[in-house]
């Protein structure tokens, strides 16, 4: 039995919690100009038993973009810009800084709860595992030593092996 968006969420949510792995995420991000999200539904679509090859990839990323213009990347900038502003005092950056980071996080779990369904749509199975989360890796990113230090994070979690619904 798959499961729905609201699991995928909870799992990005628990996974990005774990030591180390927001650091290198955001490294991804920033260094490689990779998607935090993607990342998490390659370990996501692991554990689930989906294949996750180029063009899905591709049309994933096609998929979510209208999120991701419209409201993800513009919500972070501004973020960003307000924590740098010194002319706006403490009392005030601090709130509006937290204002912007919950609006952030909402629009990633709309852009999550996207990428979610269409995974399920398109999604071919496969065994799920450790080896199929570096293969989803490699055909989202190529390589890169920060996408393996990622998949041993995702791998020292234990998260791909936890007891799904379904499982006796």
């Amino acid at each position: 039995m798959k499961e729905d968006a609201a699991h995928f969420i909870q799992f990005a949510l628990r996974l990005y919690s774990r030591k180390g792995v927001a650091k290198v995420c955001l490294r991804l991000q920033d260094e490689c100009r990779l998607n935090v999200n993607c990342l998490l539904l390659a370990a996501w679509a692991a554990r689930q038993g989906f294949a996750v090859d180029t063009e899905l990839w591709a049309d994933l990323l096609q998929h979510t973009a209208p999120i991701r213009e419209a409201a993800v990347q513009p919500i972070r900038k501004l973020r960003r810009q307000i924590s740098k502003e010194v002319k706006l005092k403490e009392e005030l950056r601090g709130p509006l800084k937290r204002l912007l980071l919950y609006a952030e996080v909402r629009a990633e779990q709309a852009e999550e709860r996207a990428l979610h369904e269409r995974l399920i749509f398109r999604g071919q199975p496969a065994e799920p595992g450790g080896a199929l989360m570096r293969e989803n890796l490699r055909r989202y990113a190529g390589e890169h030593p920060l996408l393996e230090q990622f998949a041993a994070l995702v791998l020292e979690s234990e998260l791909l092996d936890e007891r799904r619904p379904g499982q006796e």
